[in-house]
């Protein structure tokens, strides 16, 4: 079974969730509307905290928190074909992503609920999420860079993408605390960052289909398993 599919999906999860919630949550008044990667009038948080947009928000974060489990499996069990001599690293790039996933879970079900205690969770969730995905796909693509079957522009592709992931980081230090609006600032980075995140899972798709991954199951003996070529 081409896995492809799979990995595409891991991008359109995210970006539907996001900006549909979005759209939902500025029909009920609960957000401006604007250009978010850009103006930064609201967070990605706010975006999907009130109403129907919240109930959207949940009912495709959550799967998608299981669906980026299933994700980082597919990764690990690629990456041990790829790379056999960097066992320790492709297992760490399971514990990274597996630990993210978890920690969405935990920010995406206590999203809208009042209080400190529920606010420090969600705080905590999503910069877990953040930091540990952006960790585990800066991995990937250290592990990637020096297999040549993905050839020379997929690689500077991943190189380019890992960064402006790094780039972005290091500019949200001077954003928060000396520019002006600095709000309106981060919500803008928070939404291109979260977009790039997601881009990643394309770029792995790409590199999928480039190594012909697939999942192999045979009837006779009723086991399944993996195939990079």
């Amino acid at each position: 079974m081409d896995l492809r599919w799979y990995a595409w999906l891991t991008v359109l999860f995210p970006v539907a969730a996001v900006h549909l919630a979005y759209l939902v949550s500025i029909t009920q008044g609960s957000v401006e509307a604007c250009i978010p990667y850009w103006d930064g009038c609201t967070s990605i948080s706010r975006a999907g905290r009130h109403g129907l947009a919240n109930l959207l928000f949940k009912g495709l974060m959550l799967p998608h928190a299981a669906q980026l489990m299933g994700f980082w499996l597919l990764s690990w069990a690629w990456l041990r074909k790829l790379r056999p001599d960097a066992d320790r690293r492709t297992h760490a790039v399971l514990a990274l992503g597996v630990i993210a996933a978890a920690f969405l879970v935990l920010y995406a079900s206590f999203l809208g609920a009042e209080g400190e205690t529920y606010r420090w969770l969600r705080r905590y969730g999503i910069n877990v999420f953040f930091s540990f995905s952006v960790l585990a796909q800066m991995l990937v693509i250290a592990l990637l860079t020096p297999v040549p079957v993905l050839g020379a522009g997929l690689r500077t592709a991943m190189l380019s993408f890992a960064a402006a992931l790094l780039l972005l980081g290091l500019a949200s230090l001077p954003l928060r605390h000396f520019a002006e609006g600095a709000d309106h600032a981060m919500n803008a980075l928070e939404w291109i960052y979260a977009l790039l995140m997601a881009i990643f899972y394309g770029l792995i798709g790409i590199a999928w289909g480039v190594t012909g991954y697939r999942l192999e199951a045979s009837t006779a003996t009723g086991t399944s398993g993996s195939k990079p070529l």
